[in-house]
């Protein structure tokens, strides 16, 4: 038995080390196969100009813009996990594009944009677009078109730097008072390894890729293209730090914006959907006693009901178009 000792040992640690191995290279192929697959959907977006990385200091938003330059320039912020914005705006912008610039930035982490460490507050967030705005030559002012969370963005903009902007248009943005949100952060069902498994790209082998047998004379209107694309951003982004830091920070930056709000006389419209009956009094009184003070502490807001789903740019784009033109009438 003291004979065959070593060899039982040599045994057990030959087999983990093969175990080591094949791990660690079924890991690097992975990774490889994830990043030239990232590689391919980048090219794939880029052949429809839905690829534009511009640095913002230590990581790439994707910046994507069209339009008329020689009208307003509409700076699109995006709601909490809408990374396909460039594509399920469209519907509405495009009725504007003939006069006016549209600008899609996907904040860090979102569609196409790099992922980031750093902590996603209100104030970063913002910095990060003007940044990238300025590093792109796109001078302002601007009108800022936010929905969901992404008109919590908006507030901070506007209070912070009215000099940037001339018009706001909130898409049924999150309606911010001073006890609506407590504090800490709110319960976040997504987890350390939906980051890991991102990260190290084995959620892509779960992922069917989206189709790259499209010419390049293809066209964004249709439908099995921009399907596509929108797929791709969505699977491209997953779960990341910067999505994570943002969730967690959801609170703290609410509450921050509304203790921040400065009145100003900055035109803005606010589209209410999901709370605009004229029947049910529960929306009613929170119009009232939520919305309404919201926009007052802002100042110079008309509320707008437009009774809908929360996308209401994707449920009606048109109405939604003709509230941001009538709007920017006043300019």
């Amino acid at each position: 038995m003291k004979k065959r000792r070593p060899t039982i040992l040599r045994t057990l640690a030959i087999t983990i080390a093969a175990i080591v191995i094949v791990m660690a290279l079924s890991i690097a192929a992975i990774k490889i196969y994830d990043l030239n697959a990232r590689s391919q959907d980048l090219e794939f977006a880029s052949r429809f100009g839905l690829y534009h990385p511009v640095d913002v200091g230590g990581h790439k938003l994707n910046l994507v813009s069209y339009g008329n330059d020689g009208g307003h320039t509409i700076v699109c912020i995006a709601g909490l996990g809408i990374e396909d914005m460039c594509i399920s705006y469209r519907p509405m912008t495009d009725s504007l594009a003939a006069d006016n610039r549209i600008v899609f930035i996907d904040r860090a982490g979102y569609g196409l944009s790099d992922d980031s460490l750093s902590q996603m507050t209100c104030d970063r967030i913002v910095e990060e677009y003007r940044k990238a705005l300025a590093n792109e030559g796109i001078a302002g002012p601007y009108v800022l078109l936010a929905h969901s969370l992404g008109g919590v963005y908006a507030t901070y903009w506007e209070s912070h730097y009215p000099e940037d902007i001339e018009g706001v248009i909130f898409l049924d943005s999150t309606q911010i008072q001073e006890t609506t949100f407590a504090e800490g952060k709110l319960v976040n069902d997504h987890t350390a390894l939906e980051i890991l498994l991102n990260k190290s790209g084995i959620n892509r082998l779960g992922v069917p890729n989206a189709s790259h047998d499209y010419p390049d004379t293809a066209s964004l209107e249709d439908e099995d293209l921009s399907n596509a694309l929108s797929y791709m951003m969505v699977t491209e982004s997953l779960w990341n730090y910067a999505m994570n830091s943002e969730y967690d920070l959801i609170n703290d930056n609410c509450r921050k914006t509304w203790e921040e709000i400065t009145v100003n006389d900055i035109p803005k419209a606010y589209i209410c959907a999901t709370w605009a009956s004229d029947t049910d009094q529960k929306y009613i009184d929170a119009r009232e006693n939520v919305l309404k003070p919201y926009l007052d502490k802002m100042g110079n807001c008309d509320l707008v009901l437009l009774p809908g789903i929360h996308l209401i740019y994707e449920q009606r784009p048109d109405d939604c178009a003709a509230v941001i033109k009538e709007l920017l009438a006043k300019l």
